[in-house]
């Protein structure tokens, strides 16, 4: 009977727990309104972002592609070797917008970097991004300590999001940036530069390929391989031609970017609600240890 007492003793007495809440209400209140108090302010303190979108898809290249498996052998005949039939457009343009020797491309353009790497605020009547002086002068257009391109891509990252649905193959990217501007402008920058990188490294390997292919050309009298490379070299042809007149060469736009009207975070209502019952629940277990453990 005594041992059954002490287990009966031993567990919480809800009614006793409750009695314990109900008399530190005011302490209770107290640290939940600092809480609630330091969320708002808090949260009144964060920037607003804002977030512009495109929707791309890559262009295919299902002609070259079946051009060159179609005399795979007969190339493989005068050593040449053709590119990857299951080369994936898509990933090489995602890898290329992630890359940091694209970022390292970017920050070439004018006030990039500072707009990345020193942005404070945004003037949204002047449309003006307001820099950090302690890091970067805009009037002078100088850095106390310029930030390396590695440090930037970090930054890139965070700010930049590309998804592929696998169902469509459309590719999906946002840019997210205090200044709305900014965001629809850069989102168009690193569109139309990774367009434009591609089609220059097209064109250089194509020009390499129909040199090579010309120079072999000459050099076979097998007419099955002089007719293969001849095929080759149209491909590299319709290669050049699609680059050149193709601005957009492998992204193309199905929904371009955009200047965003609402922000996309800080959820303020949310930081507010979590700051609350933050305090709530320290302030409860304050209480409770101050009664059970405090007070005995």
């Amino acid at each position: 009977m005594k041992k059954h007492d002490s287990n009966f003793d031993d567990e919480i007495d809800l009614k006793e727990l409750f009695q314990a809440l109900w008399e530190g209400k005011k302490l209770i209140i107290q640290i939940s309104a600092i809480f609630a108090i330091s969320s708002i302010v808090y949260s009144l303190t964060l920037p607003n972002y804002y977030r512009s979108e495109s929707l791309v898809v890559t262009r295919s290249e299902t002609l070259n592609k079946g051009m060159s498996s179609q005399f795979s052998g007969l190339a493989a005949m005068a050593g040449i070797n053709l590119p990857s039939i299951g080369d994936d457009k898509a990933l090489q343009a995602i890898e290329l917008i992630k890359s940091r020797k694209f970022v390292k491309h970017l920050l070439t353009f004018d006030n990039i970097l500072p707009s990345i790497m020193a942005k404070k605020s945004y003037n949204h009547v002047s449309q003006e991004i307001l820099f950090n002086k302690k890091i970067y002068d805009s009037e002078t257009k100088t850095w106390k300590t310029k930030p390396s391109y590695i440090q930037a891509h970090n930054v890139y990252m965070s700010m930049m999001s590309i998804s592929q649905d696998k169902k469509t193959g459309f590719l999906s990217i946002h840019v997210e940036h205090i200044s709305p501007v900014f965001a629809k402008e850069f989102l168009e920058l690193v569109i139309r530069e990774a367009n434009l990188l591609t089609r220059n490294r097209d064109i250089e390997e194509s020009s390499k390929a129909l040199k090579y292919l010309k120079s072999e050309l000459s050099k076979t009298s097998f007419v099955e391989i002089k007719e293969s490379i001849n095929a080759l070299m149209k491909s590299q042809l319709e290669t050049q031609m699609l680059a050149q007149i193709n601005q957009d060469y492998i992204l193309i736009e199905i929904e371009p970017p955009f200047i965003p009207e609402e922000r996309s975070k800080p959820s303020r209502s949310f930081i507010c609600i979590v700051g609350t019952l933050l305090g709530g629940m320290l302030s409860m277990c304050i209480v409770l240890i101050r009664h059970y453990i405090v007070g005995r």
